[in-house]
């Protein structure tokens, strides 16, 4: 995995083609070393992969062309990944981040659906996937702490770890970190990214609002616990956060400056240097409080647990790296296998008003979830399907912030999209509850909401 990291940062830094290669054979060994970590997901997407070589060798002028782009994406995928899983690593073990969590999961009802939506968002763009893991256990606590062996307690779970799955699954569309903006902006040309952030940013909160009214309406006849106590708001903890944030995108800015290189790359070489900085700071009040700092210990502790993550806790990170490279391979492949054009034309895209394509993508992206299809395996192949497209049907950005929507709505739609797969992980909530039975009204007021915002955007731009 180490190998991999650096070899595909050194390839986007340098362009070299031997590390890139480097990157496609340190991809291979991990799916090799893992297999007996990868389940049957894992095992169909490989096959999956596999297949479509085949028809890429059989079909295609230059197939080695094509599958040299789609291991290109998967190995980037699969980095990616695993950066962002060294920067959950370090914020699992910052008491900032705790405490922040705990504060919004004691929220009264009238605020905690909010606080819990805005949180997860926002906790997102430092802990990215691993935000879901941490706070849905935490939620799971905090209502058999404050009312324990309650009936109601299980609609007091829907209520709390549906805003954290809707929080995250909208924050996508805006996060500068999230997986889903920074595969596409890559495959469609012309995406404003800064632009796209903006947007991204309104609709989620539009989101988030109706959300709110969606979730008052749905739970108007349960009544709040009147003995909950209300934690003071933690300034201190929220300012480390808030610090932690600003110097992570320091670092970001740093990096693009030095490199010349995108927002993507700059991302990718913070990831380390702020798991270490983050550790130093964790472990930096070691010690007496009347005796000087010892900064052989501090060195001593970060090396010691530094050793653990790559050793104990980076592996476990191998079927999630798996599935993404896998769903990048498929994404890109899928769509090579196609012609974009012609397709565009059978389904008369060009004559199609703008905001109907730009409200259809959402729709379809999370229908074509239920066919167990990853929410990032489709949004790649819409992506690379438009990006080569000859001319494009609408704008960019919007084309690019509708298949982030649509990546957005299977998250809260499809039992297949992983945060759904890892809240069942972590909470033993099945999919399909977690979907269907909580999520499947809001999900379609929100395909509803995109309709009137496209007509909007599209009238604007």
């Amino acid at each position: 995995m180490i190998i991999l990291i650096c070899a595909e940062l050194l390839a986007r830094v340098s362009g070299s083609d031997l590390a890139q290669t480097s990157a496609w054979f340190a991809a291979g060994c991990i799916m090799w070393v893992a297999r007996w970590a990868l389940g049957l997901r894992e095992a169909y997407l490989l096959a999956l992969c596999g297949v479509l070589t085949l028809f890429l060798i059989l079909r295609n002028d230059h197939p080695l062309q094509d599958v040299a782009v789609a291991l290109d994406q998967a190995t980037f995928m699969m980095a990616f990944i695993l950066l962002m899983a060294l920067l959950h690593e370090a914020a699992s073990t910052s008491p900032s981040i705790e405490k922040c969590g705990r504060y919004m999961a004691n929220q009264p009802p009238a605020r905690r659906y909010n606080a819990l939506y805005l949180g997860t968002g926002t906790m997102a763009v430092l802990f990215n996937l691993g935000v879901v893991s941490f706070l849905v256990p935490l939620v799971q606590r905090g209502i058999n702490a404050a009312t324990p062996d309650s009936p109601r307690n299980v609609f007091r779970e829907q209520r709390q770890i549906g805003a954290v799955l809707r929080g995250f699954a909208w924050s996508v569309i805006w996060s500068p970190t999230a997986i889903a903006p920074l595969a596409l902006v890559e495959l469609i040309p012309g995406a404003n990214r800064t632009l796209w952030i903006g947007l991204g940013f309104a609709i989620y909160i539009l989101v988030m609002l109706m959300g709110a009214f969606e979730d008052r309406l749905r739970f108007r006849n349960l009544k709040p616990n009147s003995n909950r106590q209300i934690d003071p708001f933690p300034y201190q903890a929220a300012l480390m956060f808030l610090s932690a944030c600003g110097f992570l995108f320091g670092i970001i800015l740093l990096a693009i400056w030095v490199t010349q290189g995108s927002f993507i790359l700059g991302l990718m070489l913070a990831c380390p240097v702020m798991l270490i900085s983050w550790l130093i700071v964790q472990y930096s009040d070691i010690g007496h409080p009347n005796r000087p700092l010892d900064i052989g210990e501090v060195v001593s502790i970060t090396a010691k647990r530094l050793h653990t993550i790559v050793t104990l806790n980076l592996p476990k990170a191998a079927p999630i790296a798996v599935t993404l490279a896998c769903s990048g391979f498929v994404g890109r492949t899928a769509a090579a296998l196609i012609n974009s054009n012609g397709v565009a034309e059978a389904l008369h895209l060009y004559d199609m008003p703008d905001y109907v394509l730009l409200s259809l993508i959402p729709v379809v992206l999370s229908l074509l979830g239920l066919f167990a299809l990853s929410p990032i395996m489709t949004a790649i192949f819409f992506g690379s399907l438009f990006g080569s497209l000859d001319v494009m049907p609408a704008d960019p950005t919007l084309v690019a912030l509708s298949i982030s929507c649509g990546w957005a709505l299977s998250m809260t739609f499809s039992p297949f999209a992983t945060v759904v797969l890892l809240i069942d992980r972590v909470a033993g909530i099945r999919p399909t509850t977690s979907t269907w039975r909580w999520n499947f009204t809001h999900s379609c007021l929100s395909a509803m909401l995109l309709v009137p915002v496209f007509a909007f955007l599209a009238l604007s731009m």
